[in-house]
């Protein structure tokens, strides 16, 4: 990042704010506010930015339990300009809309793996292999 575009960045808005946005993104960014989404993810687009990064995310949640599975679906979709109709529908809407069926979990919930947590499978396949047991032979 260029000395210009720190100080512009730096310029553009409180230090409190700048601090944020530099922790949680690691870059100097500043944006028009698209939409806050029912995690209170905030999503920002500014025109002037290079291709590719122009619009972004800014989570809710503290930099060290961020999770790319903690934005919607179709807050998703806008991010990587699948559609460019911004997602101003609530969280009930959004579920109505999406059609998410009975095993699908709604409200969002964090993801797990590398935690307790986590789903583990149960085998119920017989081994293939047995372990080897030696057999010992008396003595006379």
């Amino acid at each position: 990042m260029s000395l210009a575009r720190f100080l512009k960045f730096s310029l553009r808005q409180s230090p409190l704010k700048n601090f944020e946005i530099y922790r949680k993104l690691d870059d100097a960014k500043w944006g028009r506010l698209v939409g806050v989404d029912e995690l209170g993810n905030r999503y920002y687009e500014n025109k002037e930015e290079r291709y590719g990064r122009e619009r972004w995310c800014l989570p809710a949640e503290r930099p060290s339990t961020m999770d790319a599975s903690q934005i919607p679906p179709r807050w998703h979709s806008w991010l990587h300009k699948t559609t460019d109709e911004v997602p101003l529908a609530s969280a009930a809407e959004d579920a109505a809309a999406l059609h998410r069926p009975k095993w699908m979990a709604y409200p969002h919930y964090a993801n797990f793996t590398g935690t307790k947590k986590a789903n583990v499978t149960y085998n119920t396949v017989r081994p293939k292999v047995n372990a080897w047991e030696p057999t010992v032979a008396g003595r006379d």
